[in-house]
């Protein structure tokens, strides 16, 4: 099997592959720094965005230097040497990936130049026979029924601080942010915006309009001073630290509160609350 692509999907699809298939190869454009998905324990990405805010000229070459301790030189695997700084493209998030490569499940290959039969020729000129080319090469975010609302830049929709239309009120898509960091919470943090914005259009006409005018006239820099790369991957491209600074003074600006994280408390099984309503009855 031959997967073409190195984004985190291809990636972990590459690793199934080498642990079921006979052989499996992953053909890469340009080479990649591998992040870790833990980092001393911590998931990667609750490990950078616990540490102090600093900016990304000093800690890149602090995360540098770590990736270099974790994971040695890729290119002894065959991954080219990275074309860019560290945190210029979307992060690749896989430990996994490694461990294939350490062992053989896992072959890497350069780009493709065509296909011969049943085999594949790579641009270095070597081939492989392959029985099913898998192309995890990205995607648009581009759909038919929303294409004449939205205005588009590399496949994706061009919003604020991608949340909302600026030519078209009451019209978002929360979804559609691209970060280096977990979406999940800009997902909360800009479903509560809508939400507060919608309500103050019944209860508060005076606080929505101004959130209209922020809309339609600021274009914040989200990229947190981190160049990059221009590929339509990268069109919006969000830094996840800089997108929540600013929406969090956004709410400051508009008297909301800001939606913090969600604890949930434990369960307690059925079983151990009977035992506990037992020993509340005997004891009475």
């Amino acid at each position: 099997m031959l997967v073409v692509g190195a984004g985190n999907s291809g990636c972990d699809i590459a690793c199934d592959a080498g642990v079921m298939g006979e052989k499996a190869f992953i053909s890469m454009r340009r080479g990649y720094h591998i992040i870790p998905k833990h980092v001393f324990g911590m998931p990667a990405d609750v490990f950078a965005d616990g540490g102090p805010d600093l900016p990304v000229w000093l800690i890149r070459p602090f995360f540098t230097l770590l990736l270099r301790m974790f994971n040695g030189s890729l290119q002894r695997f065959g991954i080219p040497k990275p074309d860019h700084k560290l945190f210029e493209t979307h992060p690749l998030l896989n430990t996994q990936l490694v461990h294939s490569l350490q062992h053989g499940d896992v072959t890497v290959k350069p780009d493709v130049d065509r296909l011969d039969g049943k085999y594949v020729v790579f641009k270095d000129g070597s081939r492989e026979e392959i029985d099913l080319i898998l192309c995890a090469t990205g995607y648009n975010q581009q759909l038919d029924f929303a294409g004449d609302y939205f205005s588009y830049e590399g496949g994706r929709p061009k919003m604020f601080i991608q949340a909302a239309s600026r030519e078209h009120k009451n019209l978002f898509g929360i979804s559609y942010i691209e970060t280096n960091s977990g979406a999940y919470k800009r997902f909360d943090y800009m479903a509560g915006l809508v939400a507060n914005y919608l309500k103050d259009q019944r209860d508060n006409p005076s606080r929505a309009s101004q959130l209209e005018a922020i809309i339609r006239s600021e274009t914040p820099d989200l990229s947190g001073g981190i160049h990059f790369l221009k590929t339509d991957r990268h069109a919006g491209y969000c830094d996840a630290v800089a997108h929540t600074k600013y929406v969090k003074k956004l709410y400051q600006r508009m008297g909301w509160t800001f939606p913090e994280d969600i604890r949930f408390k434990r369960a307690t099984p059925k079983s151990k609350q009977a035992q506990t309503a037992k020993k509340a009855e005997v004891a009475a």
